[in-house]
């Protein structure tokens, strides 16, 4: 998502911002390049990593745009893409690399007792698994854990189709919820997956205004966008805290989009997906509405060139807040670009004590996805942001809506909305202080 530069300015000056369950794969075997016989069953210990770590996506037949299957012995002794190592190898190299790790956010990372085994695995030379070992399985993500039944759906009116040879493409499209003459609140949100082949990830936003239904490339986004949801492999529905709902006015339409992420890197052809969103919604009113809000900051004007830099950026929640006071923080999600490296949002409550809102060690650009949160935050409550960016270019980066700009957001989901006459959701981080700070 981009923010439009016009609104920032404007604000500046006139306001002062599924795991599945590891099966028993029986031995086998296949014809290996030299003629001989190769086992094709992993050794348990590795299987289960694997099964645990990757097959949500390096699944037999590979899901969510990843390139190659990790289901066998044969996969993992394969060539890696650029032919200079085995697929074996890239997964180890993949699971330690901190700046681009998998498997990527918000899945859990392999612990160094699991990287270790499966390094112990080629350091033995790849055996096959010993005859009669039989697999425990790697458990499993138990459904989608839905206790209601979705009453909205938000996708496209027909399948979009992929351009033919397009490794990557983002696409976005309105949908429109008309007014209903009965105020409802939206409870929950759901993905519903139609091509997991190539679906990337998806956003649901919502917007001041109606946005057109024909699915059209995310050149720009609008500063009116405000996210609701962030999917990605991993992600498990968004259930809004029981006390709090994104609301559905009564007397109004409502303006969502969908932004969603097509990744086909292994050039399938003829591939189309009619994905989208489940929402339940509800007539039955929580307590409070919820509502989006920015941290973070806009100034800034240098990122150096083939540099490591980091700036912190910091607002304080303001005494004339006090009828909507105290805030309760339920969902982050840290936003900048291409050279983003790392975010943290932390809040220095008046008494001196500190909690996390976000800290994303190895921010990509890639991997769009919200955190949840349960933090409270008081009249005098300084919010601070520091972004860290890694600029591999010999350009300096400043602040603005292409990719090739930079951000430093953390767009945090609240309640109770605050409705104060000179309130808008930019307003902390276009009035915030920012200064650079020293790269841990």
């Amino acid at each position: 998502m981009r923010i439009m530069l016009r609104t920032l300015i404007f604000l500046s000056a006139g306001i002062g911002m599924a795991l599945t369950a590891c099966s028993e794969t029986t031995g086998g075997s296949v014809t290996s390049g030299a003629g001989g016989m190769v086992g094709t069953a992993l050794p348990c210990a590795v299987d289960e990593i694997l099964e645990l770590r990757c097959r949500e996506c390096h699944a037999a037949e590979p899901q969510f745009g990843a390139p190659m299957p990790l289901s066998s012995r044969e996969d993992l002794l394969a060539l890696s893409l650029d032919g200079s190592t085995t697929v074996a190898d890239m997964v180890v190299q993949r699971m330690a690399d901190t700046d681009a790790i998998m498997p990527p956010p918000p899945n859990t990372p392999a612990s160094k007792a699991e990287l270790a085994a499966i390094e112990s695995w080629i350091a033995d030379g790849h055996p096959p698994r010993p005859e009669g070992e039989m697999c425990q399985g790697a458990g499993g993500s138990g459904g989608s854990g839905l206790d209601c039944t979705p009453d909205l759906q938000i996708r496209a009116m027909k399948p979009f189709a992929m351009t033919p040879g397009a490794a990557d493409e983002q696409v976005c499209f309105g949908v429109e919820v008309p007014a209903s003459g009965t105020k409802r609140h939206i409870t929950v949100i759901a993905p519903k997956i139609d091509n997991s082949k190539i679906i990337h990830h998806i956003l649901l936003l919502s917007s001041s205004t109606a946005v057109s239904a024909e699915p059209a490339s995310c050149a720009l986004a609008s500063s009116e966008w405000k996210l609701l949801y962030a999917w990605g492999p991993g992600t498990p529905p968004h259930k809004l805290p029981p006390e709090a709902g994104f609301p559905i006015e009564a007397s109004q339409d409502m303006h969502l989009v969908l932004q969603i992420h097509y990744s086909n890197l292994s050039m399938l052809e003829d591939q189309s997906d009619h994905s989208g969103l489940e929402l339940c919604t509800t007539t039955d009113l929580r307590e409070h509405d919820a509502d989006i809000m920015a941290l973070g900051g806009i100034a800034f004007s240098g990122i150096a060139p083939n540099a490591i830099s980091s700036l912190s950026c910091s607002t304080e929640i303001p005494a004339l807040l006090a009828p909507f006071l105290p805030l309760k923080v339920f969902q982050s999600w840290p936003h900048m670009h291409r050279t983003g490296h790392r975010l943290s949002t932390v809040a220095k409550h008046p008494g001196g004590e500190t909690s996390t809102l976000a800290d994303v060690k190895n921010y990509s650009f890639d991997y769009q996805i919200t955190y949840p949160n349960d933090v409270e935050l008081e009249a005098g409550a300084l919010m601070k942001t520091t972004c860290t960016w890694k600029n591999d270019t010999p350009q300096s980066i400043g602040f603005g809506e292409r990719t090739e700009d930079e951000m430093c957001f953390n767009f945090v989901s609240y309640y109770p909305r605050i409705e104060a006459e000179q309130w808008h959701w930019l307003l902390p981080a276009v009035t915030a202080t920012c200064g650079p700070v020293e790269v841990e």
